[in-house]
Parts: structure tokens; sequence; C-alpha cells
């Protein structure tokens, strides 16, 4: 989320949601970003996607969160009319905005929603699946405030929100290597046979989480220090297995150094260090990677196997808010490309093989049901990428509403169907046709693509009359095959220009120097600055979120009371310290805050405060603390009366006390003739 300007959660929702704001911002620190939230005008929806001067529309980075729930859509028989009413206003103004992002926070909702191109939507499915709360509904806080959720859902509902943002911004890992022994299965399958080895519930939990992520576009990759004789006869050996051999894309079984092995299976695949996901039982191994490919996401899964699913389950790189159709292809188009490879290298004459290859590329304007596909690639792409610019779905969208082309690029060859693996944007301007940007996936390098896409702009620059093409170009630590074609060309001082006639005559030749274009480039050390292994171990449910939220607020006063009041106090006033004769009000407090400070001494001490006992103007944090002790020992009833009637009844004789018990519980029959 960095930027030099802040990035804002734009919030609007049809209840009071403010009190999500302090755990959205507590992930600042886990996150390592910067940013804050702001609040569109309470009930007002509708009225705030439609505003043009509205705080959605202010947004210039960031995520407009809209927050609804199904009962707030006015009357039963209209809610889904006014749903749908809400989801064509949300697409008239995608585009033009931040990010927008659909939450909808009950099961009564179904399926009233719709795929929004440019939009994400999060489910109360995924939000429980996170952070599952047993008691998320607050009628005390939905009568006095509209606040209809506890504390829990509440920072259960921020922390969804966060790391569905999180999800949306960051740039995808590509491949999860994984270790064997003691990782895959429980054992050592040199040492214990491969039919010793054993499928423990936590081992079967990460393999199906493995299957998981391939299935949403994760190549899935084994790096063992083993003989891979063993590690083969095991996965034959265990066809109970969730995860079979034939879903593994690539493997390095040996006894060297297993940052070597990470590295050989960069180069195999055509992918950056930095794409790569290493998980591994062992410290000593992450360590090593750790210092020797810092590029390298390198996790240590808990001691204890049991443990494996939660950890796996809260590692936020693994998150996917969408997924494309592409994305459950790709682990087969990568072993198309390991195929394209094999024959490349074990061919005589490389004039020959290109001359069999039968390749085809086309180049066609993207529908809006590829829009999706298209952000994808922007955010994937490093290697051959001219301007290294990542989009968002709305940053596209708009784009195209302004005019600006944006084309897919298409490829097959006689390995297979590639699909849609490239991205062409520009335009023509002031007789000139001017490339935005152009890209490839490193799936279809070093076989004369990005050749036929600049000769189709040639053409396509000469068919609207611009005689120039103007190529720009962004060096990165990640783009040299890019860089190295456009030096190809003669390109070497940017922004670029070419005659559109000689562009469009370009054609590829094949030369030996073509084979170093699908090796892998090593970039430079990559600073991971969001700890995952931290997060997954540490921040896993609600109960330890808001421990550690609470961690730096605690206060000591004079009674137990007062320091767990004081510390309700400090946390919803953010201020630094209190007093046993501290004011509410005169702390910041006001009518919303004391709406959340009933519900929270509701939480934390199991009675319900009046509203005399907040707004009285000489009410401090000591005499709160009282009235909720007297709540909690006497039922409510003071000090001094408990004491008088306490003394009345010590004063009566046994028979006063037992005619006392009887007219008390309306029974006056004698209790020696019952």
């Amino acid at each position: 989320m960095a930027s030099s300007i802040p990035f804002c959660f734009t919030l609007a929702s049809t209840f009071t949601a403010e009190p999500i704001a302090s755990s959205i911002e507590f992930w600042k620190e886990p996150l390592q970003s910067e940013f804050f939230c702001r609040f569109a005008p309470f009930g007002q929806i509708l009225q705030t996607v439609l505003d043009e001067q509205s705080v959605f529309a202010s947004n210039q980075h960031g995520l407009n969160v809209l927050l609804l729930r199904w009962c707030d859509l006015g009357e039963p028989t209209r809610r889904l009319e006014n749903a749908q009413a809400l989801v064509g206003a949300i697409e008239a103004r995608v585009g033009a905005w931040a990010v927008p992002m659909l939450v909808v926070c009950d099961h009564e909702a179904g399926d009233w929603w719709r795929e929004i191109p440019g939009a994400y939507f999060l489910s109360v499915e995924r939000i429980d699946a996170w952070y599952p709360v047993d008691h998320k509904l607050s009628t005390e806080g939905e009568k006095l405030g509209g606040i209809p959720y506890t504390e829990e859902y509440f920072v259960a509902l921020g922390s969804a929100v966060v790391r569905a943002a999180h999800s949306i911004l960051q740039a995808p890992y590509k491949v999860l290597a994984l270790d064997c022994d003691h990782t895959l299965w429980q054992g050592i399958c040199g040492e214990d046979g491969p039919d010793g080895v054993k499928l423990g519930a936590g081992h079967e939990a990460l393999q199906r989480f493995a299957l998981e992520q391939r299935e949403a576009g994760m190549l899935l990759a084994l790096s063992s220090k083993n003989n891979a004789t063993d590690v083969r006869e095991t996965f034959e050996q265990h066809p109970e297995f969730p995860l079979q051999w034939s879903e593994i894309s690539a493997t390095k079984i040996d006894w060297s150094p297993k940052p070597l092995g990470l590295a050989a299976l960069a180069a195999e695949l055509s992918l950056g260090l930095d794409s790569f996901i290493f998980l591994d039982d062992n410290p000593k191994e992450i360590s090593e990677m750790d210092e020797q490919l810092p590029q390298v996401l390198g996790l240590t899964l808990p001691e204890d196997p049991n443990d494996f699913e939660q950890f796996l389950k809260h590692v936020w790189a693994f998150d996917r808010l969408k997924v494309t159709s592409a994305d459950a292809g790709r682990a087969e188009s990568y072993e198309r490309v390991q195929e394209f490879g094999k024959a490349l290298h074990e061919a005589g004459s490389l004039e020959h093989f290109y001359s069999t290859l039968e390749l085809e590329v086309e180049v066609r304007a993207i529908s809006e049901s590829e829009v999706p596909r298209a952000a994808q690639l922007t955010q994937r792409t490093n290697q051959f990428n001219l301007t290294t610019i990542r989009r968002s779905e709305s940053g596209l969208l708009s784009l195209m509403q302004s005019g600006i082309e944006v084309f897919g690029v298409h490829v097959r060859d006689r390995f297979g169907n590639y699909g849609f693996t490239g991205l062409l944007v520009g335009r023509a301007w002031n007789g000139e046709y001017k490339v935005e940007n152009f890209l490839l996936s490193c799936r279809v390098l070093g076989r004369g693509v990005e050749h036929q896409v600049f000769a189709w702009i040639g053409n396509h620059a000469c068919d609207l009359k611009c005689a120039e093409v103007f190529v720009p170009f962004a060096s990165s630590t990640k783009n040299a095959p890019a860089k190295d074609f456009l030096a190809g060309l003669g390109m070497e001082v940017f922004p670029a220009r070419a005659k559109a006639e000689r562009v469009a005559e370009l054609r590829y030749e094949a030369r030996k120097a073509e084979r170093s274009i699908v090796e892998v480039k090593r970039s430079v050390a990559a600073e991971h600055t969001v700890d995952y292994g931290r997060i997954a171990q540490e921040l896993t449910s609600v109960a330890a979120i808001r421990r550690r939220m609470r961690k730096s607020n605690t206060v000591s006063l004079e009674t137990g009371t007062e320091t767990r009041l004081g510390t309700i106090w400090q946390d919803l006033l953010e201020v630094e310290g209190v007093a046993g004769e501290s004011n509410f009000f005169d702390l910041g407090g006001h009518s919303l805050k004391v709406v959340l400070l009933l519900m929270r001494v509701r939480e934390e001490f199991g009675v319900g405060l009046g509203i005399e006992d907040v707004y009285a103007s000489d009410v401090t944090l000591e005499r709160m603390a009282r009235r909720i002790d007297e709540l909690v020992h006497f039922g409510g009833m003071g000090h001094a009366e408990y004491t008088r009637i306490l003394g009345g009844i010590e004063a009566m004789t046994e028979e006063e006390a037992e005619a006392a018990l009887r007219e008390e519980s309306g029974q006056n029959a004698d209790p020696v003739s019952r």
C-alpha cells in the first residue's frame, strides 16, 4: 500500500460502522504501511455512490468500501430492487473511482449481487472463515446507536477488509515450493522407506492446501535434499495422498543446498525468484534461504503438524480474492512451456525448430469480461514489461472509457494454446501511435511473439494514418528481457520513435542469442516488508488481535475495576493516560463513544450501565467503576443501602427471618405442618 499519497479506506455503510476504524488502523504496524479511514454520512450508501462530490469520488489512492446488511435495504418486497439499483450505480462509477469493494455482512442477502467488472466482493462466508466470531450481534448497540455488531465482530470485519485489500494490491506469488520429509509427510522416505512414511492430519491438510493453491493458479514445485527415486516412489506407493506426482510442475531433488535448487527451479520455469514461496519444517533451511535468496518468501512451518492448517490459513501471501479461468489453467500452461524448452534445447537447428513451431499470435481488443485477466497481467508480469505500470480493473476500465485502446495478445503453437498472455495499451496522438505499455507473460517469450506484436502495432499505426510509433521504457531490476528486445531493434534511448512502416516489416530471426531470453533474470534482494510468518503465527484469531490492540493501552489504577475500565476509556478515547478523577467527556467523549462504552462495559463486566451513569456531569472514572462494582456485587443497589439492609437482617431473630422469607416467596404455610 506504499505511495506518496496516503492510502485511504473510504467507507459507506447502511449502519453505524465507525467502530471498524480501530481494527483497520491496527494493521498498520504488522503490514508496515500507512493508511487511514474516512466515513461517508450515516446510511447514505447509494447517495455516496451517485454523488460526484462524495468522499468516494475524492478518494485518489485507496479502496472504496461499501458495507451493508440485507435488512437495511428497505421494505422486504423492495430489497432486491434496491440492491440491483445499488449494483447498477456501482457499475456506472467503476473506473472513475478508487477500487470499489462490496462487503455484505449477513447470510440473508442470498446471491442477489453479481460480478461487477472492476469491483471486488468480500462475502460473509470468507469473513467467517478467516476470523470466526461466536457472538456477532449487539441488540444494545443496535438500540442505542445503530451499531449492530459486537466489538469482536467489528475486529473481524476490519481485519477482513484490510486482508482483502492486501490481496487486491499485492503482486501475487506464482510458485509454491515444498520440502518433502516432515513437511509433505511424517517420516524420512530415505530411511523409513517409501512405504514407511505416514500421512498425519497436519500433513494431509498441507497437501490439500497445496492443491487449492494449484487450482487458484500457483505452480507446485518440490525442493528437497533427498534421493529423487525415493521421493518418486513415495508418491507412487501412496495413492491415498491428496497431492500426486502428476500435479507437481517442477522438482529439484538432490543433495545440493536448497537455495541452489530454488534458483534452478526459477530458471527452469523462467520465473523470477521473487515469485516463489518456500515452505519447510526446518528453520535452519529457511534461514539459509533468507540469507542467500532473500527474494524468495521462506516460511517455517509450526513445530506441531497439527498447527499446519491454521498457520497456512493465515498466510496472507496466498490470498486470492478473485480466481480467473487463466489461473485455473496456469499449471498446465507451464507444463507446455517446459515441453517447449526441452524441444528447443534438443533441436539440431534453431531455424528448423522455429519454422515448424506453427506460432499463431492474435491481437484483439479486450472485452469487459476480460478486464480481470488484463489487470492481473499488469500485476503479475515483470520480465517483459515496458513500463512495469500496475493497473487495477477499475483503472483499465477508466482507460478504455477515455478512448485509450487496450488489446489482449492471444498465443498458440504446436505445443498448445497459451491463451490470453499479453497486453498492449496504446492510442493515436498527433500523427503518431503511442504505445502506453506492452507486456508479455514469460510463458511465451523466446519464440517471436514480441516481434509479431510489434509488427501488428506498425500495421495498426499505418491504418490509423500515424507515421511513427512512440515506444516508452522504464528500466527496473526485473525487466531486462524487454530491454534486450528493444535493444535488438536499435532502441536504446527512450522514449524511442520508429517509422510505422519499418515496424510493420519486423520479422523474427532465430539466433543462438535467443536462447537467453528464456533464462531467468535474478533480481536484486527483495525486501519483504510484511512479516507473513509472524501474522500466521500470532494474529490468527479475533481474541489474539484484540489482545495485541489493547497491549499498549493497559493502565494501572487503584482497583481492578478501575484498571479494566481505564483500559476501555483509553482505547475508545485514544488518549495516552487516564486517572481516577478523569472525566469521559473532558477527554473527548461524545454520543457515539458513549454507546461504544456501554457496549464494552456490558462485554467486559456483564452488567449494563444506565445513561444517567455516564452523562452525569460529575461522573469520573472512579465513580463509574464504583457503580459497576455495585451492579456486579449488589445488583445495582448502592453500598450504603446494602449495608443498612444487611444490618437489619442481622438484627432479626431466627423466627422473624423465616417469616420474612415466607412473605417474600408468597408461602404462608407453617413449614412444620408441610
